[in-house]
């Protein structure tokens, strides 16, 4: 009896040891990562947007869409345009990515070009019947022109308010033949020509009427003839042989160009006085 017990724990003790060599010799398999395939990089988008032209400059131009947002882009040699440049034309320019003020103009597409007026005023093109004409011979390119209050000009630049509620921007250069008293507040018609790449350009702007007196108690406007000038004050004669003293201080808004000889309209603070305090001196054509 003892002996086949023994024999029996021993057959267990065998079949113990055989198993467990089995499971140490099984080998392990390694787990296997999923292996990403790489993502592809989106080509950029080609993005659109539409609306009037409001500035035209050396390579930028800026057009507002029917919400009143501005939008800015440059323009270079790659920049295909197609259509008329006119500002006030609907435009429709595409760019690729995401839109920064002066992003590179992909296209350019005249959607709707601006109504060629007959009327003296407005704006058009010259070639239109009845369209104000420039007063010297008309180039070879095709000229337009556009009537306005004059917002601001500098040497390089004149700024015009439409009636559109638009201000336009117009380059000018050392031919651009100006009337004199373009200043802030008159009106204007301005010639020009030129393309988006090259900018807008005038060829004459033309004084149309002067700007209104300024609003205000006790502001006074008097024209004369400048016969002295320095920084603090100016001499002027009036049309009644009198010569006036106004003061100027650092408030006084002053026309560049203002010399001896010069006519020019002072609005002023009180009475006809000697030592009348200017407000603004403004250059006006001479008589």
């Amino acid at each position: 009896m003892f002996k086949q017990r023994f024999i029996f724990i021993a057959f267990i003790l065998v079949l113990v040891f055989a198993l467990t060599a089995c499971a140490q010799e099984a080998p392990v398999a390694a787990p296997v990562e999923p292996v990403e395939e790489p993502a592809e990089e989106p080509a950029d988008s080609v993005s659109t947007k539409t609306g009037v032209l409001i500035e035209a400059s050396m390579h930028v131009i800026s057009i507002q869409a029917p919400d009143g947002t501005t939008y800015t882009f440059g323009v270079d040699d790659s920049t295909d345009i197609q259509g008329s440049e006119l500002l006030g034309n609907t435009m429709s320019v595409t760019f690729s990515g995401e839109y920064t003020s002066g992003i590179i103009a992909t296209t350019i597409t005249t959607v709707t070009e601006v109504a060629q007026t007959s009327a003296s005023g407005g704006k058009g093109s010259t070639e239109a019947p009845g369209a104000p004409q420039p007063k010297e011979p008309a180039p070879a390119d095709k000229t337009w022109y556009i009537t306005g209050t004059v917002q601001d000009v500098s040497m390089n630049q004149l700024q015009l308010l439409y009636e559109d509620g638009k201000t336009y921007t117009v380059l000018k250069d050392d031919n651009t033949k100006t009337d004199p008293g373009i200043v802030v507040g008159c009106v204007a018609r301005v010639f020009h020509k030129g393309n988006i790449k090259d900018g807008m350009l005038a060829t004459e702007i033309h004084f149309i009427a002067d700007a209104p007196p300024p609003t205000g108690p006790k502001v006074y406007y008097l024209t004369g003839t400048v016969t002295d000038a320095s920084m603090h004050q100016l001499q002027l004669a009036y049309e009644d042989g009198r010569i006036y003293t106004i003061l100027k201080d650092d408030n006084t808004r002053t026309d560049p160009g203002i010399e001896i000889g010069s006519t020019v309209r002072v609005y002023h603070e009180g009475n006809l006085a000697d030592e009348m305090l200017a407000t603004e001196i403004r250059l006006v054509a001479n008589p």
